[in-house]
């Protein structure tokens, strides 16, 4: 196997260790400016709707599967982006 295949391999498997400490462990944690705002009873209020409010689907809010598997398919597309991005650049380097 290529070293590159390995790079790929290996770096996709510390994104799903990532996905997994952040869904399973870190998924229920509450973020500290929310709890904070909570205690001075400040409103809250959304600057910008982002398609997966509160990082969660909205309609399976609380389910650990959908999660691992949103989180799963996001590093996957990132890790894709990247590489195409990288193929594109050494591409334009060698013509140039």
């Amino acid at each position: 196997m290529q070293d590159r295949y390995k790079i790929i391999i290996g770096g996709f498997v510390v994104a799903v260790i990532f996905v997994i400490v952040g869904v399973f462990l870190l998924g229920f944690a509450n973020e500290t400016l929310d709890v904070i705002a909570g205690l001075f009873g400040a409103p809250e209020w959304e600057i910008w709707f982002p398609p997966l409010p509160d990082y969660e689907v909205p309609g399976f809010e609380g389910n650990i599967l959908t999660n691992f598997v949103v989180g799963i398919g996001f590093s996957a597309l990132i890790l894709v982006l990247t590489f195409l991005i990288g193929w594109l650049v050494t591409r334009r380097r060698a013509k140039g």
